[in-house]
């Protein structure tokens, strides 16, 4: 079937209406679905702010506020050397297990040297090394009750 250009370029029909959310009188083009009485500015309205509270953004947040909060508990100083400068928040167990992401029992503030850079010392370049420190910094009843976190499943 060849459509010809005039049949190509039919315009759609366009009313004014109420829009449902902002209660004003636009011009909404007419479609057969639920949102049709709906005007672009509050389609664009709802659309930013899915992505201001996307899950990633929130977690961002979570992280951030997690970090600043271990830093206060420490005292702003790294608990290894007591440098307070270059100061990163280091998670003892991994990140990725969301039953203690953001629990404070779960992170200890590390200057940059102790957290990623020393070859002497670093939680990520030696973590036997590290697990000794927490172990002697924190006791092992300390540890034992954030195996027990960390193996619980979150709700």
């Amino acid at each position: 079937m060849i459509y010809t250009k005039k049949e190509q370029t039919v315009k759609r029909e366009v009313t004014h209406k109420v829009c449902k959310t902002c209660g004003k009188k636009r011009a909404i083009r007419f479609f057969s679905s639920k949102r049709a009485l709906i005007c672009n500015d509050c389609k664009r309205r709802k659309w930013r702010e899915d992505l201001r509270n996307s899950p990633g953004k929130v977690n961002k947040k979570k992280d951030a506020e997690w970090s600043e909060a271990v830093k206060e508990r420490d005292g702003h100083k790294c608990v290894k050397c007591g440098k307070t400068t270059y100061l990163n928040s280091h998670h003892i167990y991994s990140r990725s297990n969301h039953a203690i992401r953001w629990d404070l029992d779960n992170g200890v503030a590390l200057c940059s040297g102790c957290h990623t850079m020393s070859s002497k010392f670093s939680a990520h370049k030696t973590p036997m090394l590290f697990y000794e420190f927490i172990l002697e910094l924190k006791g092992q009843d300390f540890i034992d009750r954030l195996r027990e976190k960390a193996r619980t499943i979150k709700k």
